[in-house]
C-alpha cells in the first residue's frame, strides 16, 4: 500500500528550500547581466589570499581537519579569547544553524526582526523551534522594545543583526546593552555581525566589547562578505565556553574545507589589504545612495555593502524595472528593495533604467 503520509516534521513541511523558488524560475525569467541581490563583493579574494588558494588546489583529494583547529586558534587569537570559546563552520549561516541546534528544540521559540536575513525562518525550523517575527521600526531599525515584548517562557534565542540585513542600520552600544540586561536568564542573544567590517572600516582585533560585558551573547562573523570568500563558505561564532562547547558538537563533519581554512587564516592577517577594499566599497555605496536619492527615491543610510529603499508596495515594480535592464536586486514585497554595491557598470545600468521610468507614484 502506498504511504500517503506527509514527510517531514513541524514547520518544515510548509517551507520551501532556501531560494528554491528563485532557482526554479531562472529558466523562464529575464537574463541578468549583473547580480546585485546577494551582497557579494565584485572583487576577488584579497591578493595574498588568492595566491594561497591556488597553491592549495592539489590537496582537494584529501579530507580537511574535521575540527579546523588551525582556524579556530587563529580566530581565538584574533579575538583574544580561548579556542574553546570559538566555533567555526560553513559560513555564518552554517554556524548559526549549529547554534540553534545546540540551544533549541521542539516547543522552543526564536525571536528576530523582520524583514531580515531570509535564511532565518528556515534555520529556525530546522532546529525544531518556532520563529517569532517582530516588525522593524519605520526607520528600518530593530524595535528592541517590541522584540523584548515577544520574549516568553518558551524563548531560547533572540537574533539581532547589526548592521541589519536588509536595511543596513546598526544597533548602538547603549541600546544593545540595555536590551541584553533586560533579557530573562537563560535566553541567549545571537548578534549576527556578517557586515560589521563595512561599519568599522576594518576588522580590528580583540573581543567585541559586548561579549566582555554579558555572558548571554554569541557573536557571528563571516568571511563571505568583506573578505570576498563567499564561494568557500567559512564563518565563525564566539561566545561563552558553556555554550560553544555544545555548539561545536553540532558541527557538520569536515564542514570547513582546507582551502577555506587557509584562506580565512590569511584573510585575518591581511588587515591593510582589507581596509583598502572597504574604503572603495564604502565610496561606491555612498555614490550609489546619492544618485538614487537624486532620482527622488527614499534611501536609508547604510553601514553595510548594500543600500535599502523602503518602497513598500513599489518594491516589486522597482525589481521589475531593474530586471528589464539586466539587473537582479532583492525585493521584499510590501517592505522594500535591497541593492548590493556592485560594479560601476551595474550601477550605471540600474540608474539609467530608473531615470527612464516614471517614479512619481512610487512610495
Amino acid at each position: 500500500m502506498r504511504n500517503t503520509q506527509r514527510a517531514g516534521r513541524g514547520a518544515l513541511r510548509d517551507m520551501t528550500a532556501y531560494r528554491s523558488a528563485e532557482a526554479s524560475a531562472t529558466g523562464t525569467g529575464p537574463a541578468f547581466s549583473f547580480d546585485l541581490s546577494s551582497n557579494e563583493l565584485t572583487l576577488p579574494p584579497l591578493p595574498s589570499v588568492l595566491s594561497a588558494i591556488e597553491q592549495g588546489l592539489p590537496r582537494l583529494a584529501r579530507y580537511p581537519d574535521p575540527t579546523a583547529r588551525a582556524l579556530t586558534e587563529e580566530v581565538a587569537g584574533h579575538l583574544r579569547v580561548c579556542a574553546d570559546e570559538v566555533a567555526v563552520g560553513p559560513g555564518s549561516a552554517g554556524v548559526l544553524q549549529q547554534v540553534l541546534l545546540a540551544l533549541c528544540g521542539e516547543g522552543d521559540e526564536v525571536v528576530y526582526a523582520w524583514p531580515g536575513f531570509d535564511a532565518y525562518p528556515l534555520l529556525v525550523a530546522v532546529s525544531g523551534a518556532t520563529g517569532v517575527q517582530t516588525p522593524l521600526t519605520g526607520s528600518g531599525e530593530h524595535d528592541l522594545a517590541g522584540l523584548l515584548a515577544r520574549v516568553s517562557g518558551r524563548t531560547r534565542v533572540v537574533i539581532l543583526c547589526s548592521p541589519h540585513n536588509p536595511t543596513g542600520t546598526v544597533i548602538d552600544h547603549g541600546r544593545l546593552d540595555g536590551f541584553l540586561r533586560s533579557l530573562p536568564q537563560g535566553v541567549v542573544a545571537v548578534l549576527d555581525e556578517a557586515y560589521v567590517e563595512f561599519d568599522r572600516g576594518g576588522d580590528p582585533p580583540g573581543l567585541p566589547e559586548i561579549l566582555r560585558e554579558h555572558g548571554n551573547v554569541v557573536v557571528l562573523r563571516t568571511f563571505s562578505k568583506a573578505y570576498g570568500l563567499a564561494g568557500l563558505r567559512v564563518g565563525y561564532a564566539a561566545g561563552p565556553r558553556r555554550i560553544m562547547t555544545t555548539v561545536c558538537k553540532t558541527a557538520l563533519p569536515f564542514g570547513v574545507t582546507h582551502l577555506a581554512e587557509q584562506a580565512a587564516i590569511l584573510s585575518l592577517r591581511a588587515g591593510t589589504e582589507l581596509r583598502e577594499r572597504l574604503s572603495a566599497v564604502t565610496s561606491a555605496r555612498e555614490e550609489l545612495s546619492r544618485h538614487l536619492g537624486e532620482l527622488g527615491l527614499p534611501v536609508l543610510p547604510s553601514r553595510a555593502n548594500f543600500v535599502w529603499l523602503p518602497l513598500a508596495t513599489s518594491a516589486e515594480p522597482f525589481a521589475q524595472t531593474a530586471a528589464t535592464a539586466g539587473i537582479k536586486v532583492r525585493a521584499c514585497p510590501g517592505h522594500g528593495v535591497r541593492v548590493s554595491v556592485g560594479e560601476p557598470e551595474a550601477h550605471r545600468a540600474l540608474l539609467t533604467a530608473l531615470a527612464r521610468t516614471d517614479l512619481s507614484h512610487w512610495s
